[in-house]
C-alpha cells in the first residue's frame, strides 16, 4: 500500500472514530436527559421528601419541604442537609449517611425530627442510599412523615437556615 493510500486509510479510521465518539456522546446525552426526565417526574409526584445530597449539601429536592416544613424550594437548595434536623437528630442523620457525605451503604429507616421554618418539629422517617449525581458520589435521602406524627412545640431556637 502506497503512502497516499495509507494516509487516506488512517484518515478514514480517524473520521470513523470521531463519528463514533459523537454518536456515543449523543447516546450518553440522550440517556442522561431520559434519566433526568425520570428524576424530575419522580420529584414532582412523590409524597415523600426526596433529596440528592452531595458534599453534605442539598443539590436537588422536591416540594416536600414546602408542604411539611414551610420552606420554599429555593431556600432548601445548596443548604447543609443536617441543618434541617433538631440537635438530637443530627447524630442519627450523620450516622445514617455514613458520617461523612457521601456514605457507602443504604440504611434502615431512622426516625428523626425535622425542624420547620416556624421552629416546630415534625417526626419523619429517613432512609438514605448512595448514588451518583453529576458524575460525583452523592446520597439519595428520602423523608416520610411518620403517620402518628404530631407537631411538637417550637424548639428553643429557630431553624438554622431561616433568614
Amino acid at each position: 500500500m502506497g503512502g497516499a493510500a495509507m494516509q487516506m486509510t488512517i484518515q478514514q479510521i480517524k473520521t470513523a472514530k470521531d463519528r463514533n465518539r459523537r454518536a456515543d456522546g449523543t447516546r450518553q446525552l440522550s440517556a442522561f436527559q431520559e434519566h433526568d426526565g425520570i428524576l424530575q417526574s419522580w420529584l414532582a409526584v412523590s409524597e415523600e421528601g426526596i433529596f440528592i445530597v452531595q458534599d453534605g449539601r442539598i443539590k436537588e429536592c422536591n416540594r416536600f419541604m414546602a408542604r411539611l416544613g414551610g420552606y420554599l424550594q429555593d431556600e432548601v437548595l445548596d443548604t447543609v442537609f443536617v441543618s434541617f434536623f433538631d440537635d438530637t437528630s443530627i447524630p442519627v442523620v450523620e450516622s445514617a449517611c455514613g458520617g461523612e457525605f457521601p456514605g457507602t451503604r443504604c440504611t434502615s429507616v431512622q426516625k428523626v425530627s425535622l425542624v420547620c421554618k416556624n421552629g416546630q418539629r415534625v417526626n419523619v422517617q429517613l432512609k438514605v442510599q448512595p448514588c451518583v449525581f453529576g458524575e460525583k458520589p452523592a446520597m439519595l435521602a428520602v423523608l416520610s412523615r411518620v403517620l402518628d406524627s404530631t407537631t411538637h412545640a417550637p424548639s428553643p431556637r429557630p431553624s438554622r437556615i431561616s433568614g
